[in-house]
C-alpha cells in the first residue's frame, strides 16, 4: 500500500498552482494569450484548478498508480469541458463570469463526487462498495470544510493586519495583500497545510462526523413534521400561489435536507422503531411534492418556453424524483429493512448524477443549445410573440450559439420593432460604446440627432459608461427633445424602456464648479408593469403636460432646499 503523500510534496503542489494562477491572472490583465481566446482561458484554469486540488483532497488516504492514471483521465476530460465552454462565450461586453455561470460550481460539485470514487476504485474494484464510497466521502468533506476554515482564517487576520496598519496611514501592507502574487499563494498554501493538519487528525475527524449524524437525527423528525405540516396546507391554498412565490425551489431544498439527513441517521432508524414508521411516513409524501413542484415546472416551460435555469431544474427535479421515488419503492418491497437498502438507490443515482452533470458541459447535453431552439422555435411559430420576445437573454445568457441565432433571425423576421431590439442587443454585445453606437442606439428623428449638441453628446458617453444596467436592459430607447424651464435652450428628456420599467432622465444646462455643461437629472419614479406601456406611449405621442411646482425652492447662499414628499 503507497504512503501518505508528504507534506512537503503538498505545499510544492500548492505552490505550482499558485504559479500557474498567477500567470493566468496576469494573461488576463496584460491581454496576452490565453487571456484574450476563452476557450484556452477556461481549458487552461480548469485544469490548473482542478488538477492539484484534486491531489490535495484526495491525500488523505493512500494513492496508488491507478489513482494517477484515472486523474490523468479525468484532468483531460475537465480540460475539454473547459475548452468546449470558453468556445461558447463571447469576449465582447458581455461579462465572461456570468455568461459562464454555473460551469465552476458544475465543476465543484462533480471533483465533490469524483474524489471518493477515485480514492477507492481500482482494477479490482473497479464499483467500491456503498460503504466504502459514504466513509470516503464523508472524509473529504470534512477534510474540505477544515481547509475552507483554516483558509478563511488566514484571510480574516491579512485583513485585519492590513487595517490596522491602515489606520495609522501606511498603506504597504494593502498593497500587498491585494497582488495577485501574493494572495495566490496565500490562499492555495492555506488549502494545503489545512488538509495536511486534518488528514492528521484522524479521530477528530470520526469525532466531528459523529457530531454531524447526531445533528442529522435530531433534524430528521423535525424536517418531516414539517414537511407533512406544509404538504396538509398546500392542499387548501392555490398552487400558483405556491409557484409564483418560489416554492418549486424551497420545495427542493427542503426534500434535499430530507434525504441528507435520512442518510445520515442510519443507526436511529435501526434501533427505534417508532422513529423509523414516523420517518417512513414523511417519506411518502417527498414524490408528492415533487411532483408539485414538477407540474409547477411544465407549466412554466410550456409558457414560457426552455432556459437554462429552467433546464437546471429539470435536471434537479429529475435527479431527486429518481431518489425519492428509488426510497418509496425500497419501503414497499422490503418493508421491515427498508432503511438498510438505501444504498441500492443512492449509488447509481450519484455515479449517474456525476455523469450528468459532466455531459452538461459538452455538446452531449449542452444547455445552452437547447435554451437557444427552444426559445427561436416558440417565436417562429408563433407561441412567443414578438413584444415578449427577449433577445438580450440570448446574447448575454446563451453565449455565442444566441449571437448567431440572433444574426440569422434579425434577417428572416418581419416585425420592425423586434428587428431593432435585435439590434439594439447586438450593437450593445458586439461594438465598443462610441458616439455612433449610442446614437444609433437612440430612437429619433434624424433632423434631431443632427441638431444634438456635441456636448450634450459626450454627456450621454458619460452617463451611458455609468449606468451601463440601463443600456443592457433596455428594449428600446429614446431622447426628446423638452422645454422645462423659461431658458432658451431646450432640454432632453432621456428614456429608457425595459422589459419590466420604463425610467426617464433629463439633460440640462447647467453651472457645476462655475462652468456651464450638460448634466444629468433624475425623474421621481419608475413605472413597473402594465402602467409602464401606457406611460411610454402617452410619451411618444406628446400626450402629456408640463407643469409649474407648487412650492419654491429656497436659497441659501449657493445652496438650494427643495420641498419633497412629506415622510
Amino acid at each position: 500500500m503507497e504512503p501518505l503523500l508528504t507534506s512537503r510534496k503538498l505545499l510544492l503542489v500548492a505552490l505550482l498552482q499558485s504559479f500557474f494562477l498567477i500567470i493566468l491572472h496576469q494573461s488576463v490583465d496584460f491581454a496576452f494569450w490565453p487571456g484574450q481566446s476563452p476557450h484556452w482561458l477556461f481549458a487552461a484554469y480548469s485544469l490548473v484548478i482542478f488538477l492539484p486540488c484534486t491531489l490535495i483532497f484526495s491525500s488523505f488516504t493512500q494513492l496508488n498508480r491507478p489513482f494517477y492514471i484515472q486523474l490523468g483521465i479525468y484532468a483531460l476530460l475537465f480540460t475539454l469541458c473547459g475548452f468546449y465552454v470558453g468556445n461558447q462565450l463571447l469576449p465582447g461586453r458581455a461579462p465572461i463570469p456570468s455568461q459562464a455561470w454555473p460551469y465552476p460550481l458544475i465543476i465543484f460539485l462533480a471533483s465533490v463526487l469524483l474524489i471518493p470514487w477515485l480514492t477507492q476504485n481500482s482494477r479490482k474494484r473497479w464499483l467500491p462498495s456503498y460503504d466504502l464510497l459514504s466513509q470516503a466521502m464523508g472524509r473529504f468533506l470534512l477534510v474540505f470544510a477544515a481547509a475552507q476554515l483554516f483558509t478563511l482564517s488566514v484571510l480574516m487576520l491579512l485583513m485585519l493586519w492590513a487595517s490596522l496598519f491602515e489606520v495609522i496611514e501606511i498603506s504597504f501592507f494593502t498593497d500587498l495583500f491585494s497582488e495577485p502574487w501574493f494572495y495566490y499563494p496565500a490562499i492555495t498554501l492555506s488549502q494545503a497545510i489545512g488538509v495536511i493538519q486534518a488528514r492528521s487528525r484522524s479521530n477528530l475527524a470520526n469525532q466531528l462526523f459523529a457530531i454531524c449524524r447526531n445533528f442529522a437525527t435530531l433534524l430528521l423528525p423535525v424536517l418531516i413534521a414539517v414537511a407533512m405540516l406544509f404538504f396538509v396546507a398546500v392542499l387548501f391554498s392555490e398552487l400558483d400561489t405556491l409557484w409564483q412565490n418560489g416554492g418549486s425551489s424551497l420545495i427542493f431544498v427542503l426534500v434535499g435536507a430530507i434525504v441528507l439527513c435520512l442518510n445520515l441517521s442510519g443507526e436511529a432508524l435501526t434501533q427505534r422503531p417508532w422513529y423509523r414508521h414516523f420517518i417512513a411516513l414523511g417519506l411518502l409524501l417527498l414524490p408528492c411534492y415533487l411532483a408539485l413542484s414538477g407540474w409547477g415546472l411544465y407549466l412554466r416551460i410550456e409558457q414560457y418556453g426552455l432556459s437554462l435555469a429552467r433546464l437546471w431544474a429539470v435536471l434537479i427535479a429529475s435527479v431527486s424524483m429518481t431518489v425519492c421515488v428509488g426510497y418509496v419503492w425500497q419501503l414497499i418491497t422490503h418493508k421491515a429493512t427498508w432503511y438498510t437498502r438505501l444504498s441500492t438507490v443512492n449509488r447509481p443515482v450519484t455515479l449517474s448524477l456525476l455523469g450528468l452533470l459532466i455531459a452538461t458541459q459538452t455538446p452531449l447535453l449542452d444547455f445552452r443549445g437547447m435554451s437557444v431552439n427552444s426559445q427561436i422555435d416558440r417565436l417562429t411559430a408563433g407561441i412567443t410573440q414578438p413584444a415578449d420576445f427577449d433577445p438580450r437573454y440570448l446574447v448575454n445568457e446563451l453565449g455565442r450559439k444566441g449571437l448567431t441565432a440572433l444574426e440569422s433571425l434579425q434577417h428572416n423576421i418581419d416585425d420592425e420593432q423586434l428587428k431593432r431590439r435585435i439590434h439594439t442587443a447586438l450593437t450593445l454585445e458586439t461594438k465598443p460604446l462610441t458616439t455612433q453606437t449610442l446614437l444609433d442606439l437612440i430612437d429619433m428623428p434624424d433632423a434631431q440627432k443632427q441638431a444634438i449638441p456635441q456636448e450634450l453628446v459626450t454627456a450621454l458617453e458619460v452617463f451611458a459608461r455609468h449606468n451601463t444596467h440601463l443600456f443592457n436592459d433596455a428594449t428600446e430607447l429614446m431622447l426628446r427633445p423638452i422645454q422645462l424651464d423659461n431658458t432658451p435652450e431646450a432640454e432632453y428628456l432621456f428614456i429608457a424602456n425595459t422589459q419590466h420599467r420604463v425610467e426617464l432622465r433629463v439633460f440640462y444646462l447647467g453651472v457645476i464648479d462655475g462652468v456651464q455643461g450638460w448634466q444629468s437629472g433624475y425623474m421621481d419614479q419608475k413605472v413597473y408593469g402594465a402602467q409602464s406601456k401606457d406611460l411610454l406611449e402617452a410619451l411618444k405621442t406628446d400626450n402629456f403636460e408640463i407643469v409649474e411646482p407648487r412650492f419654491k425652492d429656497i436659497k441659501i447662499g449657493e445652496h438650494r432646499l427643495e420641498l419633497h414628499s412629506p415622510f
